[in-house]
C-alpha cells in the first residue's frame, strides 16, 4: 500500500472515529519528524505533481459518508480543502526557505480554521488548528529577529492612499486571531459556555489562541491591538478557573503585561501576583519573566521586594538591579536616582530592553520627591516645646528650594573645593575645621555638565525655583501622597491632623502603598480586572464593558 493511502486511510478512521488527538498526532508539520513524513513527501513529490489530481484522489480517498450516525463523524468540503493544502505542503515545502515555509504554513494554518468553522464537525480539527498555530507563530518570531530574511517585507508605507502594509508578525496574529474569535462565539447549548463545570465545545481552545495572539502583538510592538481581544473576552468568556494552569499563567502575564504598558499598575500587579502564585516553581524562566514586572508595579505602588524573596530561585540577579531604585526611593536620594537611571548606569539597557525604564523614571520620581521633602522636613522642623501646642508643623518651601538646588548643582558636576591645608597634612582635618563653615560646591573648571531634560531636577539644566518646587508639592498633595495644605503667602507647607494621626510624619506623610490601595477601593478597582473573567456569566450575550482607560490614543498624556 502506497504512504499516502495510508496515511489517508488512517485520517479517515480518526474522523469516523472522532480521535482527535490521534488526529492532532498524525497531521504534524514542524520537524523534527519520523521518516514516514519524508517518505511521504517523496511520494507526493513523484507522483502528485497536479494539484486537481491529488484534489480528486483525496475526496475518493475521505468519501463522505450520508448514512453516517449522530454519534460518528465524517468529512466535510472544508476538511477536504484542509487536506489538499496539507499534502502540498508536504509536496512543496522547503524548511531552508524560512520565507516561503511561512507562506504555505499560513496557507495551511488558514485553511485549518476554515474547517473549523464547520459548526458540525469542526470540533475535531480544533487540537490540530492549536497545534499549527504553534507552529506558525513561533516561525513568525522566528523571522522577527531575522532582518536579514525579511528586508523586503518590510512595512511599506502607500503616501497616496495612507494606507500601510501589516508586518509579517502582525500578519500571523491577526490570522490566528480569526480562530479565536470562532471558539469565542460559538453557540451553544448552555448561555455561559459550561457543560459539567468544563469549557462546552470550541470554548475550550480560548485561551489557547488569545495566548498566541498576545504573544504576536507583543512580539510586534502592536499591543494596543489587544484592547479588543480583552474586550471580547471579558464579555463572552467562561471563567478563566475552568482552564490548565499553562494557559491560565500565560494569559494573566500578558494581561498583567497590557495593564502595566497602559499605566493601569495597581490592577497590573493584581493579574501578576496571580500569575506568579499558579506558576509551577520548577519553571523558573517564567516565574523569573512575571517577577520583572510583578516588582516594578510593585515598587511604582510604594511596595518594595521582601527578605524571603531573596532565597527564590528566580530572583537571583533581578533584585540587585532593582536594590539601588528602591534605596533611592527610600531615602529620597534623588541625585542617586537620576544617575541610576541615567545614560551612566550599567543596568539602563537592561531596563529598557525590559520595558520598564520610562516607567521607573518617570512613575517613580513622584515617590522620590515624597521621601525628599520628608528628609528635608526632619532635617528643618523643630518640635515645640510645649506639647499642647496647637501649631500645625510646617515645611518651609524656601528649605526644599535650596536643597533641589544643591542636588541641581551635584548633577551637573558641582564639587567641593580643593582644601590646600587638609592636602599638606595628609588628609588630617585641624580641629579648627569643626567650628568653621562648610564651603560650598563650585563649578567645574570644565564648565558644567550638560543634562537632558530627564537628567535634571526640574528640566535638563534648569535651575530649581520656588514656584517649580510648590507646583510639586501641591501635586503631591492632590494625589494623597502628602497630607496638608500650602500656604503661598507664608511660603510653607502645612501638615493636618498630626496629633490625631500620630505625629508630623504619620500625618503628613501617609505610606504610599495604602494610599494608592484606598483610592483603588474607592474607585472599584480593587476586586475587578478588565479582561480577567471570574464568575461565570448569568446572562445571555450582550451588554456593555467598560474598558475606558485602558488603552489610550498616542499623544493624549497621562
Amino acid at each position: 500500500m502506497a504512504i499516502i493511502e495510508e496515511f489517508l486511510s488512517s485520517i479517515l478512521t480518526f474522523l469516523r472515529t472522532k480521535n482527535a488527538s490521534q488526529l492532532q498526532d498524525w497531521l504534524r508539520v514542524e520537524p523534527p519528524l519520523p521518516d514516514h513524513y519524508t517518505q511521504l513527501s517523496r511520494e507526493l513529490k513523484t507522483s502528485y505533481c497536479d494539484s486537481n489530481y491529488l484534489e480528486r484522489y483525496i475526496a475518493k480517498q475521505l468519501p463522505e459518508n450520508d448514512n453516517a450516525q449522530p454519534d460518528e463523524g465524517d468529512v466535510w468540503p472544508g476538511f477536504h480543502a484542509f487536506m489538499k493544502e496539507y499534502l502540498e505542503f508536504w509536496r512543496d515545502v522547503n524548511f531552508d526557505d524560512l520565507l516561503e515555509t511561512h507562506s504555505q504554513l499560513s496557507a495551511l494554518t488558514n485553511a485549518c480554521i476554515t474547517a473549523l468553522s464547520n459548526t458540525t464537525h469542526g470540533i475535531i480539527v480544533l487540537p490540530t488548528a492549536i497545534q499549527l498555530s504553534a507552529a506558525l507563530s513561533k516561525l513568525a518570531m522566528t523571522l522577527d529577529k531575522r532582518p536579514d530574511l525579511t528586508q523586503r517585507l518590510r512595512k511599506v508605507t502607500n503616501i497616496d492612499q495612507g494606507e500601510s502594509r501589516k508586518t509579517l508578525v502582525e500578519g500571523t496574529a491577526e490570522s490566528i486571531q480569526r480562530a479565536f474569535t470562532m471558539c469565542l462565539t460559538e453557540r451553544s447549548s448552555n448561555r455561559n459556555g459550561i457543560r459539567d463545570g468544563k469549557p462546552e465545545g470550541k470554548k475550550v481552545g480560548i485561551y489557547s489562541f488569545a495566548n498566541l495572539v498576545l504573544r504576536l502583538l507583543f512580539q510586534c510592538r502592536k499591543t494596543r491591538l489587544a484592547t479588543q481581544l480583552f474586550t471580547n473576552i471579558t464579555q463572552q468568556s467562561p471563567p478563566l478557573a475552568l482552564y490548565p494552569a499553562s494557559q491560565r499563567v500565560t494569559y494573566l502575564y500578558y494581561l498583567g503585561r497590557f495593564l502595566f504598558s497602559n499605566n493601569h499598575f495597581y490592577q497590573a500587579q493584581l493579574s501578576l501576583q496571580s500569575a506568579y502564585d499558579q506558576c509551577h516553581a520548577q519553571c523558573i524562566g517564567q516565574r523569573r519573566l512575571i517577577l520583572i514586572y510583578l516588582i516594578t508595579s510593585n515598587i511604582i505602588l510604594g511596595r518594595f521586594p521582601s527578605r524571603a524573596l531573596i532565597s527564590h530561585p528566580e530572583s537571583k540577579g533581578i533584585l540587585e538591579k532593582f536594590a539601588p531604585v528602591t534605596k533611592a526611593i527610600k531615602s529620597g536620594n534623588i541625585v542617586e536616582f537620576k544617575r541610576f537611571l541615567g545614560p551612566g548606569s550599567t543596568n539602563e539597557h537592561w531596563f529598557f530592553k525590559k520595558g520598564i525604564l520610562l516607567s521607573l523614571l518617570h512613575r517613580c520620581e513622584v515617590l522620590v520627591w515624597r521621601s525628599f521633602a520628608r528628609k528635608v522636613f526632619l532635617l528643618t522642623y523643630q518640635f515645640p516645646a510645649d506639647p499642647n501646642s496647637r501649631k500645625a508643623p510646617t515645611l518651609d518651601l524656601m528649605d526644599l528650594v535650596v536643597a533641589t538646588q544643591y542636588c541641581q548643582k551635584v548633577l551637573e558636576g558641582w564639587q567641593k573645593p580643593m582644601d590646600s591645608m587638609t592636602i599638606m597634612q595628609s588628609g588630617r582635618v585641624h580641629p579648627n575645621a569643626l567650628f568653621m563653615k562648610a564651603p560650598g560646591l563650585v563649578e567645574p573648571p570644565s564648565g558644567r555638565k550638560r543634562l537632558c531634560a530627564h537628567e535634571g531636577i526640574i528640566f535638563g539644566n534648569k535651575v530649581p525655583s520656588l514656584i517649580d518646587v510648590e507646583a510639586i508639592i501641591a501635586s503631591l498633595v492632590q494625589q494623597g501622597l502628602l497630607h496638608g495644605f500650602i500656604s503661598h503667602n507664608q511660603g510653607k507647607f502645612a501638615v493636618l491632623g498630626a496629633k490625631l494621626r500620630g505625629g508630623p510624619l504619620k500625618a503628613g506623610f501617609p505610606h504610599v502603598w495604602e494610599v494608592l490601595k484606598s483610592r483603588a477601593e474607592k474607585e472599584g478597582r480593587a476586586d475587578e480586572v478588565p479582561g480577567w473573567v471570574i464568575h461565570e456569566r448569568m446572562t445571555g450575550l450582550g451588554g456593555v464593558v467598560n474598558l475606558t482607560g485602558i488603552a489610550r490614543p498616542v499623544g493624549s498624556g497621562d
